[in-house]
């Protein structure tokens, strides 16, 4: 490896389940981003156990971009895990996720990164947070499942954040050991106990408006998934009702790798 890439400032990770449709589009857009940067990018699809050929797909992208890995899982084991799996994988010094629809286009990172050089610890995209600039375009349906689900969300963990879904979230590389490892939600709603985590350990929140735009073929069930969040609403609740292990220290981060 040449002295231009020994050293990484940002590391995306896309969790992508059956995506063949949308995953390569998505890269044909993210990875001219990332060469025309001067910052030094990779960039982690995690394939959760696919039954399409999305890992093919993505690793043919490799001959565009070298800083492209490809993970493999062979069973689906949810959004949640597969963002993890790709967060410990992670060599950038900020770390994000995005969706592999290309819901969130890649310009907000670098738009948002001033927010991490003032001092927050995770700068968060929201739908929910306007001005003048972002356009939100989602189907009313998915608005009206959303502002219920946020009213419980606000009522039983948190009312700092307006939308805990939206799948832009980026963080400093030294915050994802210590929520991540205590995070169990596999699932869709696996952004609600990283978010209570955060909050429990101090960490400094944005939350910024994004340009999101509705893709089809979405992958959620509106009515199963959205059930299992609301079920996740309270075992978050239940789970870290004592406060969060501290993972800053050496002897709490070996406690933390022996359990994962």
């Amino acid at each position: 490896m040449n002295d231009a890439i020994d050293r990484l400032d940002i590391s995306i990770i896309i969790p992508a389940k059956d995506e063949a449709k949308r995953l390569p589009s998505f890269l044909d857009n993210l990875i001219p981003y990332c060469q025309n940067s001067v910052k030094q990018y990779e960039i982690i699809v995690v394939d959760d156990g696919s039954s399409d050929n999305t890992a093919i797909l993505a690793r043919d992208f490799q001959a565009k971009f070298s800083r492209l890995k490809v993970i493999r899982l062979n069973k689906n084991r949810g959004k949640g895990y597969a963002v993890k799996t790709g967060l410990f994988e992670a060599c950038g010094d900020i770390v994000l996720f995005l969706d592999a629809d290309g819901s969130t286009m890649p310009d907000e990172i670098e738009n948002n990164l001033h927010f991490l050089k003032e001092g927050y610890d995770i700068v968060i995209g929201s739908r929910e947070v306007k001005d003048d600039k972002h356009l939100v375009t989602a189907k009313y349906y998915r608005k009206m499942i959303g502002q219920v689900f946020n009213f419980f969300v606000h009522l039983l963990l948190f009312k700092e954040i307006k939308d805990s879904q939206c799948g832009f979230k980026m963080f400093r590389k030294e915050t994802i050991r210590p929520i991540f490892s205590q995070v169990n939600i596999q699932g869709f709603g696996f952004d609600l106990e990283v978010l209570y985590l955060a909050f429990k350990l101090n960490y400094r929140i944005k939350e910024v408006p994004v340009n999101w735009h509705h893709v089809d073929e979405s992958k959620i069930n509106l009515i199963m998934d959205s059930l299992r969040m609301f079920i996740n609403i309270f075992q978050v609740r239940i789970w870290h009702v004592n406060p969060p292990v501290n993972m800053g220290t050496e002897e709490s981060r070996v406690k933390a790798s022996i359990r994962l």
